[in-house]
């Protein structure tokens, strides 16, 4: 079975929210995360998240994390090259009280979490709605009507604490996809024992899946599903499809933090 095999097993309805959302409406905070999230840190402008994911109907919802692009720079690359069978219907400018309006209490010592240390040097803080409408002559055997993306100039780990540990968060992300480029510019890797690992281990925050690329270790917390991948990214990595150990029957919840303990 292939990474599509399996998530199509998995479908969700498309969230009515995201049907109803039109131009100049404000950001549905409550609705989207309540809806089924996939996270990718560090994602530049790869749209495999929202082609594996998308494509499956299993989710329809996305945050896209990233320190390394201006936004004028996103929004002409967004334009130039949408995802594949969409156009871009319109975007919602947000705030970060948008996207955290309780605040952040961070889960590690500031000593441990440098949220950003290159993106100060870099560019000006932004973050934006952006929905997506299948083209007309497209059918759901490419996607769905309609996918929603968050596109955040952020630290990947400072935002995954923020957005999805704090007590007052809505849900776990549905999935996460991991890949720690070497020379990407991270001061540390989202992958097994990484900063990010042990924020989601330490609050108990741990996605069904994960979508890991070849460099990267995924999370002790996760089973591999399937053996041939799905190529992505910039140099067309091969990743694999990882499903939480918490959903299989008779798991022991306990077990997911017992590295750090």
């Amino acid at each position: 079975m292939t990474v599509y095999d399996y998530l199509k097993k998995d479908k969700e309805p498309i969230p009515r929210w995201l049907l109803e959302i039109k131009e100049g409406d404000p950001f549905p905070y409550q609705n989207f995360f309540a809806s089924r999230i996939v996270y990718y840190p560090g994602s530049y402008t790869d749209g495999h998240a929202v082609k594996v994911f998308g494509s499956t109907h299993s989710a329809h919802s996305f945050v896209y994390v990233d320190y390394m692009l201006k936004q004028n720079e996103l929004e002409t690359e967004i334009q130039r090259h949408p995802f594949k069978g969409y156009v871009n219907l319109f975007k919602i400018q947000l705030t970060s009280y948008d996207l955290a309006p309780n605040g952040w209490n961070p889960s590690i010592s500031p000593s441990q979490q440098r949220p950003g240390h290159l993106a100060n040097r870099r560019n000006t803080a932004y973050s934006f709605l952006q929905i997506l409408e299948r083209e007309n002559h497209l059918t759901e055997t490419h996607g769905p009507k309609r996918l929603a993306v968050v596109f955040l100039f952020a630290d990947g780990i400072a935002t995954y604490d923020a957005l999805f540990c704090q007590k007052k968060a809505h849900r776990n992300p549905f999935a996460v996809l991991i890949h720690d480029h070497g020379f990407g510019g991270n001061y540390d890797k989202f992958g097994q024992y990484g900063l990010m690992n042990r924020i989601a281990a330490q609050n108990r925050v741990i996605p069904k899946y994960l979508l890991v690329a070849e460099n990267s270790q995924p999370w002790s917390t996760h089973f591999q599903l399937e053996p041939e991948g799905d190529r992505g990214g910039m140099y067309n990595t091969p990743r694999f499809l990882y499903q939480s150990k918490e959903s299989r029957p008779f798991y022991k919840s306990s077990e997911i933090i017992n590295h750090y303990n």
